[in-house]
């Protein structure tokens, strides 16, 4: 019969193995983390670890602080377990992923709520699919060249007379992209209020570029809108026009045009011209992204600039001013928000802060909001993230501050 002192220090022996086991997988966990903290502070334009490294704190940056607290609590109690030395280890480099982990994500927090908005990091934690039911109609607006160009129409949540309304230009290097992409966004806004309107235009294939027509598209698409809105409850006398990336650029240059009055179109129609424009990490400069953004594989950005000019920019000068959002400046723009991610690899952020302040040398009214340790698309990897929490509060603050929020019952009987 085995002797029961045997037993008991076999037992402990296999009980300090486990806690050597947890300590290891603890400094594995924070290692990981380490990285990306390292990586969030680098260029991303310059690495694929600084482009990693800055992609995911808008996401993720509340999950790993809660990795890196518990890698803290699993190291004490290995510690006292028995596992001593790989603790000693394991122990520091957790409280260093925690301590840099919070900052990181304070850093995002208050840089929301500096600007009007609002992010709670422990809601954060509950991240939701940006696919959500789709929209309450899809319509066809325009065919081209046997090609259906939809609009996806999200009713307004009826909150007291007229709503006001929101047209959505999606991204995606003008190559890839869709209208419903941030539908749980649209469903949103709408769900606030707003008559929401997220429109299709062509692409570039290899055979054909969009530079001239992807304009024409948004233009026809606002026509229709102008001339439908009334139809689904809303007032196209309080229209804002939002664009992420290629659609910001689109946005921009559809909005300060318009103001102009240098818009043509073939569609039927007046083109309306909006109230407010906001853009997130907005395609302006079209040169700066083809020489400087990072070499996505797949997604790089000289191949997305040649494909929509149709060829290398220095063969086509006339076209890179058709699409550069510079051309378009001038005083009667309207209001300007603009979302700009500190650590954009592919839409290089100094490119959009260089926007901004010629935009306001030009008279525009324009507001920068610089989020931190961001990255380009910082806001649509999951619904409900801190990232995506910035974005639609900042953006509801600053329609409200523009006269286009939707108007509530109360105010809508006085």
């Amino acid at each position: 019969m085995a002797d029961t002192g045997d037993i008991g220090s076999q037992q402990a022996s296999g009980m300090r193995w486990l806690w050597r086991i947890v300590a290891v997988v603890s400094i594995m966990v924070t290692a990981c983390i380490l990285l990306l903290i390292a990586g969030a502070m680098r260029d991303p334009t310059r690495s694929m670890h600084g482009m990693i490294g800055s992609a995911i704190w808008t996401t993720f940056g509340p999950h790993l602080f809660m990795f890196g607290f518990l890698c803290i609590v699993l190291s004490i109690l290995s510690y006292r377990c028995g596992a001593r030395r790989l603790s000693a280890i394991a122990l520091p480099l957790a409280v260093v992923a925690c301590a840099g982990s919070a900052f990181i994500t304070f850093s995002i927090v208050s840089a929301t709520y500096s600007a009007g908005g609002a992010a709670n990091p422990i809601s954060g934690l509950w991240l939701r699919p940006m696919e959500g039911d789709g929209p309450d109609h899809e319509i066809v607006f325009s065919e081209v060249n046997g090609q259906e160009l939809r609009v996806a129409i999200y009713r307004a949540k009826q909150t007291g007379g007229e709503a006001p309304v929101m047209i959505y230009i999606h991204g995606g290097g003008f190559m890839i992209g869709s209208n419903v992409e941030t539908d749980a966004d649209l469903r949103w806004f709408a769900d606030r209020g707003w008559l929401v309107f997220s429109v299709d235009y062509r692409l570039w294939t290899n055979e054909v570029a969009s530079w001239d027509l992807a304009p024409q598209d948004v233009a026809c698409a606002a026509a229709w809108v102008g001339q439908n809105a009334a139809a689904y409850g809303g007032t196209i006398e309080r229209l804002a026009l939002l664009g992420d990336s290629a659609g910001g650029n689109l946005a921009i240059n559809y909005s300060y045009a318009a103001a102009q009055e240098q818009l043509e179109s073939d569609c039927a129609g007046e083109l309306p011209i909006p109230k407010a424009v906001i853009v997130q990490y907005p395609a302006v400069d079209p040169l700066a992204i083809y020489e400087h953004g990072f070499p996505v594989p797949g997604f790089e950005p000289e191949m997305l600039v040649r494909g929509y000019l149709g060829g290398e920019p220095n063969r086509y000068p006339d076209r890179v001013h058709r699409v550069s959002s510079y051309t378009y400046l001038s005083a009667h723009a309207p209001s300007t928000l603009i979302l700009s991610p500190e650590k954009d690899g592919l839409v290089p952020s100094w490119s959009v802060y260089r926007f901004a302040d010629y935009a306001r040398l030009a008279g525009v009214d324009v507001e920068l909001v610089r989020i931190p340790f961001a990255s380009h698309v910082y806001n649509q990897l999951a619904s409900n993230s801190i990232g995506n929490q910035a974005r639609l509060s900042i953006t509801e603050r600053f329609l409200t501050e523009q006269g286009l929020a939707p108007i509530t019952g109360s105010r809508a009987s006085d």
